[in-house]
Order: structure tokens, then sequence, then C-alpha cells
């Protein structure tokens, strides 16, 4: 057997990532067959047997994938290399909607990333206070409002009064439920 003899082909020759190549080849009288993938990234070998077809995925490349097979006869090897030229996916840009689908800018997106941090953190902390007994709920609810009314009447001084009134309300509703 000679170089000449061998048949070994591939049905493309420029493909994009992520498509499938069908190889073919036939090495009559071969004592060992092996296929040489090298991606620029990483070489595979495989073996195979004399005359065959197989389908490769080529996901990942450097911009040239080299199939080599390589068939030992009598002591000798004889090779046969092919190149598929790979092209990059294309790039697809993604764009942000909201729930009518309507294109959303970057201060929306913005926002909406704040909204649902929020979401998420307030979910957090129901089931933490789910958690605990019904009396250090309470607590922690009103430890809650009175921080917040402590920061806002240090931002605005003029809110203490009306703050101290929501607080003194909420307790008067908690009261009158229970």
């Amino acid at each position: 057997m000679d170089k000449q003899r061998m048949i070994f082909q591939i049905d493309r020759h420029s493909v994009t990532e992520g498509d499938v190549v069908e190889l073919t080849w036939d090495c009559p009288g071969s004592e060992r067959t092996e296929l040489t993938i090298d991606n620029g990234f990483r070489t595979t070998q495989i073996p195979l047997e004399t005359s065959g077809t197989k389908r490769f995925r080529l996901n990942r490349s450097k911009g040239r994938t080299h199939l080599t097979i390589a068939v030992t006869m009598g002591g000798k090897t004889y090779r046969k290399k092919i190149d598929v030229r790979v092209k990059k996916m294309p790039t697809v840009k993604a764009e942000t909607v909201d729930h009518r689908g309507r294109k959303v800018g970057a201060a929306g997106q913005w926002w909406q990333s704040i909204v649902t941090k929020w979401h998420d953190l307030r979910g957090k902390i129901r089931m933490a206070l789910q958690a605990l007994p019904e009396r250090k709920q309470m607590a922690v609810k009103l430890l809650a409002i009175i921080g917040v009314a402590l920061m806002l009447t240090a931002i605005w001084p003029r809110l203490y009064s009306v703050v101290l009134t929501l607080v003194i309300v909420y307790l008067f509703v908690v009261l009158i439920r229970r």
C-alpha cells in the first residue's frame, strides 16, 4: 500500500463553529489506522477501523483544524492531512425587553436589576422571619421600622413627628388585630 491508494476525504473544507463534518477513509491492508484532530487548543488521537465514515462536530478552533490520518503497514507509517477552516460563530447581540416586549435601555436595565435584587432580599428576609417565633418576628419588624425612622429623621428632621405617628399607628393596628 502507498500514500496514493489511501482514501481520506471530508465533505466540507470550511465550516462554522459547531458544524458537523463527515470523514470518509479507506486504507486497505493497514495494520493500524489512527486519526489525529488538532484544533489549536488540544490534540486528540482516535483509533479507527481500516475503512469507514465518521461524523465530528468542530466546536472550538484557532481558525484551522488539522485532521491527519496515520496508517501503519509493514513497519512504515503513511500520513494524509486535511485542513478545515473553522469560522467563529457570529456573535448574537441580545437586548433586554420588558414584560410587554418593549426594548429596555441601559437605565431601564439598571432599574430592573435593582428591583430584582430588592425582591430577592425581601424574599430572603421573609423566609428568615418565618423561622422565628411570633414575638421575635414582631420585635424584628419594630426594630426595622424604628431604624428606618431614625435614618429618615436624620436626613429630614421635620419628619420626626410624622415617623413617630406612623410607628404609633402601626403598633395600634397590631394591638387591635390580636
